[in-house]
């Protein structure tokens, strides 16, 4: 026992405590537990552990491995970020399509103050907040004295083999129907909208441009490269004189001019070739990204879906805003009147049916029809200023949202309009008709249950003249009627109220029986630019009541002397 005694009293015991420990870092890849060639987007989880105290935050940092170490470099040349949180989630800039990242983490622990999120420190020659981040210590930077001790000295990295992912690209829904994708018409002039959105699983940073072809891919001249980002609802618009000077065999080429945007913010992106005229065509376009790779192409048309492009033959297009029955059709009378009065066949008259496919009830809410592009702006508005004039003509329930769109911006490019309309219900319940048409307001008589006489009707007799306006009696236009016999029941008739530089140009004779005074029913702008009648002008082709060739007489006059031929500009080149 005193031995025991002896050797533990004579034992002497250091009291000299352990100098503080550094921080030791780990770094883990989520949720995989492997690295293999992969995506740029990574989500990284690190974390740190301090034997004898706490961890105030890391140091993070990536570099591109070309050679040498794969880890930390000695000397530490990396720039770092300072981050009090223990994940983030890297998107590693790609170039190339393939490439090697190396990241690196430090943690820090509590003999080091902390600094803000997301500034950027570097370690060598010595620890210092880079503040303008130029790589070199300069009176703008702040040294920090402590941060050399509390950094763990080895850190934790790991090699990110980086595989560039190639983006993808879609047709952005319809405006009109966002729950479809939007398609072109089945046939369409030579004027198109198309409109995509791309994306990158790399980030859509990594998105470049966008490039678009027709029908043939096979060859590299045929794709239309480099389309900006922004540009990402183009228009293709072959102006007149060059589809005029091609042949009419069906499949000719001829090259077409991109405009980007609608038509007023309108830029000119470039020209693509291989448009095919009377046939069939195919639209591809494609997203590209940093590293140059290409997203599989979209189609338009796809699957079985049809775009064809037929060639313009006239210099009037013809509108036809009406749901045409076997027992109603308007349309012959149209093709033959403007025929004779343009020395044109009616076979080769242009005309573009916006009521196909359409039933009353769809009328009656707006619904446009599917003859209608998806983009009123810019591809009706391009399709119109194809032609001189535009003659359109509704049923009781006129596209009057359609017109609004596309005929004020015609109107203002030189464009010359007639547009013919009755009204069943309510004329004009969002002013549309004032965006296009020189009038101040239409009659809102209720004609359903109208008291006798009233301002409107819904009855018209046949024969009944519609004479023209005397306030010019040198510019008098030739007297209409109602047609003898018409396929119809009621005419809806609502006088019309000029605007202030516009002249009425028809009213109907007097009938106390049915309606007050002598209604006007037909006006022309001050610039002679677009008339407005508010009566079927097909049904005032009565060829035997005082005007022997019915409305060729009026389309003769109106095109050839009121929209005076001279003064008309070729639109199409802008």
């Amino acid at each position: 026992m005193l031995l025991l005694i002896s050797l533990s009293c004579n034992e002497r015991i250091t009291d000299q405590p352990l100098g503080n420990a550094p921080p030791q870092t780990f770094l883990w890849l989520y949720p995989e537990t492997t690295i293999g060639t992969t995506v740029s987007r990574q989500h990284l989880r690190w974390w740190g552990e301090d034997p004898d105290g706490i961890v105030r935050g890391y140091l993070f940092a990536f570099r591109t491995l070309t050679s040498g170490p794969a880890g930390i470099p000695v000397p530490d040349t990396l720039r770092y970020t300072w981050t009090s949180r223990n994940d983030s989630v890297f998107a590693f800039p790609l170039d190339t399509l393939f490439r090697k990242y190396v990241v690196a983490v430090r943690a820090v622990d509590d003999r080091f103050a902390g600094l803000r999120d997301q500034s950027i420190v570097r370690l060598w020659p010595f620890a210092y907040k880079d503040v303008n981040d130029n790589g070199a210590f300069d009176a703008a930077d702040t040294l920090l004295p402590t941060l050399g001790s509390a950094v763990d000295p080895i850190g934790a990295s790991l090699v990110f083999p980086i595989r560039n992912t190639p983006p993808s690209i879609i047709f952005v829904p319809n405006p009109n129907d966002p729950n479809q994708s939007i398609k072109q018409p089945d046939t369409t002039f030579t004027v198109a909208t198309f409109a995509w959105k791309a994306s990158d699983p790399d980030g859509d940073n990594t998105l470049v441009s966008y490039r678009i072809a027709l029908n043939d891919t096979s060859d590299p001249g045929n794709w239309l490269q480099d389309i900006p980002l922004r540009d990402t609802v183009v228009t293709l618009v072959v102006p007149r004189a060059r589809s005029d000077a091609a042949s009419d065999v069906p499949g000719t080429t001829v090259s077409a001019d991109v405009y980007a945007g609608n038509f007023l913010g309108r830029q000119y992106v470039g020209q693509l070739r291989g448009l095919r005229l009377n046939t069939e065509n195919v639209l591809y376009v494609q997203a590209k990204d940093v590293a140059g790779e290409f997203s599989l192409p979209i189609l338009m048309p796809s699957g079985t879906g049809r775009w064809y492009v037929r060639k313009p033959r006239s210099r009037v297009l013809l509108v036809g805003d009406y749901i045409a029955t076997v027992f109603d059709n308007p349309l012959p009378t149209y093709l033959t009147a403007l025929g004779n009065a343009t020395g044109t066949s009616p076979a080769d008259l242009d005309v573009l049916d916006i009521g196909r496919g359409l039933t009353t009830s769809d009328k009656n809410l707006g619904k446009p029809g599917p003859m209608v592009p998806p983009f009123v702006d810019p591809a009706l508005i391009n399709t119109f200023l194809l032609y001189d004039v535009v003659v359109w003509y509704t049923d009781r329930f006129p596209s009057l949202g359609v017109a609004q769109l596309s005929l004020f911006m015609y109107l203002q490019k030189g464009g010359r309009v007639i547009f013919s309309s009755t009204f069943l219900s309510s004329a004009d319940p969002r002013g549309a008709l004032k965006d296009f048409a020189p009038i101040d307001s239409v009659c809102s008589e209720d004609l359903l249950n109208p008291p006798v006489p009233s301002r409107g009707s819904s009855v018209l007799a046949a024969n009944l003249p519609v004479l023209p306006d005397s306030t010019d009696p040198g510019d008098l236009y030739p007297q209409l009627a109602v047609n003898a016999s018409p396929p119809f029941s009621t005419i809806f008739m609502r006088p019309i109220y000029r605007r202030s530089d516009a002249r009425y140009v028809y009213h109907l004779q007097p009938d106390p029986n049915l309606y007050i005074g002598s209604p006007n029913v037909a006006v022309v702008d001050g610039q002679r630019r677009i008339i407005f009648i508010g009566l079927p002008l097909h049904l005032l082709n009565n060829t035997s009541a005082g005007n022997p060739l019915g409305l060729t007489a009026f389309f003769s006059k109106v095109l050839n002397q009121t929209f005076n031929p001279s003064q008309h500009v070729n639109r199409a080149r802008y």
